[in-house]
């Protein structure tokens, strides 16, 4: 049997009729919920009989999926929050478990979320169910023996960073780097002026997004300080505006209860973030797919992480230096530019040549952008990145330049296939439905 890639025409040209067959998804967290949406929504309409069902969020059920469970029930982070969610994740993965025994399925598409998702990649691979794994869980950061696990469970890996595709095909993992979802859906040269018009946001003040994350753990740990850097910046720069674009809507109270306790006129929008990124001039963004967000729509920015005290003492006094990579970092600008190899100028590069040099405060080595990290994420420094960002054109202007190359790095190669192909060429293979022709 062919590949069925080539274009997308194609490709639906080659089969009789759209195969029926059903497909389970777990996308454990906004940014999975993400991805996995853009993936149904094409593949849908290109073969409308396929059905989705899983765990996922507002975007994934508007694309069509049927939500059996909203992530917002299992999704954590750091060790207190899990404790307090472990009955909620075990009803849910045995929920899971049940439907990839049920005889039903033709895929199974697990969306990073390691720790869940790799236990049932051995269910589905028990119960004869494919599995395409999307977006690798980062074994290139920590417990990087977790890869060979990986292998030996996962029918086909589709990757969106473009050094994980050899990582893979080095142990013999079947695995593609497909793009990032992202980069067709932040078009690199968007009008500032048109967006803040939309917005309701005047060209005539300077604009800050506020992206707290969107975990509820995570917006309590971190609103309050981004909270605090903006009443610094705001005695300095009072023509300031600040927005906050949700995660989702059920994210509002917990936001505004933040905002209102805080005295300052923030504006809070349900709206895609990365539109309001692409309106602002600078940023404080929490670790996590926001922070590609926020470069892709090339916003100057720091990137802010804090975790509760006892999962950072673990992390990093034993975790690190036992099972951790020593050079790993939150920002996901920064990550890319180290693993991107010596074939081109890297953003860290390009920001040497400039003249301007970021250290890590934890390692002391040069990074892309800045990451404020725990005890040292404090209003004080994050308030000092804004003022740098509002003051400082050449710093801004490197910046630029550098989230220009990450783009570049990021594109997909239309000659290969995509996400939708290699899902529907499993599909294809299990429900047997013969191309035309052959």
């Amino acid at each position: 049997m062919s590949p069925i890639y080539k274009t997308s025409d194609e490709n639906s040209s080659q089969f009789n009729k759209s195969p029926e067959a059903s497909v389970l998804i777990l996308a454990g967290e906004a940014s999975g919920d993400y991805h996995a949406a853009a993936l149904v929504r094409e593949t849908r309409e290109r073969f409308p009989n396929i059905k989705f069902f899983g765990i996922g969020g507002e975007k994934l059920e508007k694309a069509g999926m049927k939500l059996l469970l909203h992530y917002s029930e299992i999704n954590t982070i750091g060790f207190s929050g899990g404790l307090a969610k472990f009955r909620k994740v075990l009803a849910a993965y045995r929920v899971m478990k049940s439907e990839l025994r049920s005889g039903v399925y033709s895929a199974f598409i697990p969306v990073d979320f390691p720790d869940v998702n790799m236990r049932l990649c051995k269910v589905a691979k028990k119960a004869n169910v494919r599995v395409c794994y999307y977006i690798s869980p980062q074994v290139w950061a920590w417990r990087k023996r977790r890869i060979f696990d990986i292998g030996s469970n996962v029918d086909r890996m589709m990757t969106i960073f473009p050094f994980e595709e050899k990582m893979y095909r080095d142990i013999g993992v079947a695995a593609d780097f497909v793009g990032h979802t992202m980069v067709n859906d932040i078009p690199g040269d968007l009008d500032r002026s048109l967006l803040r018009s939309e917005l309701g946001l005047l060209d005539s003040r300077k604009i800050v997004t506020l992206a707290p994350g969107s975990r509820r753990s995570e917006i309590t740990r971190v609103l309050p300080v981004m909270l605090g850097a903006a009443k610094s910046h705001l005695q300095k720069y009072p023509d300031t505006q600040f927005v906050i674009p949700l995660a989702g809507p059920h994210l509002r109270n917990l936001v505004q209860n933040f905002v209102g306790n805080s005295g300052l006129d923030v504006m809070i929008l349900e709206i895609d973030a990365s539109k309001v990124m692409a309106a602002s001039d600078s940023g404080l963004v929490a670790s996590g797919t926001a922070t590609l967000q926020a470069a892709l729509a090339r916003m100057p920015h720091a990137v802010v992480y804090i975790i509760d005290n006892f999962t950072w003492m673990l992390a990093t006094k034993i975790l690190m230096p036992l099972v951790m990579d020593p050079d790993i970092h939150v920002a996901i600008a920064n990550m890319l530019s180290i693993k991107s190899g010596n074939e081109i100028d890297s953003p860290i590069d390009i920001m040497l040549k400039r003249g301007f040099r970021i250290p890590c405060l934890e390692c002391g080595r040069p990074l892309f952008v800045p990451e404020i990290l725990q005890h040292n994420a404090t209003p004080n420094n994050l308030a000092f990145w804004l003022d740098r960002f509002r003051n400082e054109p050449a710093l801004t202007a490197a910046i630029d330049e550098g989230f220009i190359r990450l783009r570049e790095m990021l594109e997909s190669d239309p000659s290969k296939p995509s996400a939708s192909d290699i899902v529907c060429e499993l599909i294809q293979k299990r429900v047997c439905v013969q191309p035309v022709g052959e």
